[in-house]
């Protein structure tokens, strides 16, 4: 019988925290081993979540590109470049160097507000994604 790694992790912070932890006399150990539990628990809901997380990600940033583009079609070099790389990358991540640019172009430009607006939903959901995991 094979487990999956997320189930695996699940079944050993199960184990330190009913187990293992409870039969430490040491506190200090019994603290690491509770500890442990908690580390173990976490990474098995980012394996368990990732595939899905990196799935929704990529879908969301291709919509995200596909609404920035007509938004800030004649925009600075430097804003251009920065949506193309967010394009190419189709991360989250790669919303830094534009967002930078945005704020360079200027925040009361009426397009940077737009796309700002178009932005800040996407960030919301990274951030509720990661939260899953910490639940």
């Amino acid at each position: 019988m094979s487990l999956e790694p997320a189930e695996l992790l699940r079944r050993l912070s199960a184990s330190l925290r009913a187990d293992i932890g409870p039969a430490v006399a040491d506190e200090y150990a019994r603290t690491q081993a509770f500890m442990a539990s908690v580390i173990l628990e976490r990474v098995s809901r980012q394996l368990e979540l990732g595939p899905a997380h990196a799935r929704a990600e990529d879908a969301e940033m291709v919509a995200l590109v596909d609404a920035l583009g007509p938004v800030l079609a004649g925009a600075p070099p430097a804003v251009s470049s920065a949506l193309l790389d967010v394009g190419n990358h189709h991360t989250v991540a790669s919303l830094g160097p534009l967002l930078e640019q945005l704020y360079a172009w200027g925040s009361a430009e009426p397009r940077v507000i737009e796309a700002l607006g178009l932005i800040r939903p996407t960030l919301r959901k990274d951030i509720d994604r990661k939260m899953a995991v910490a639940e």
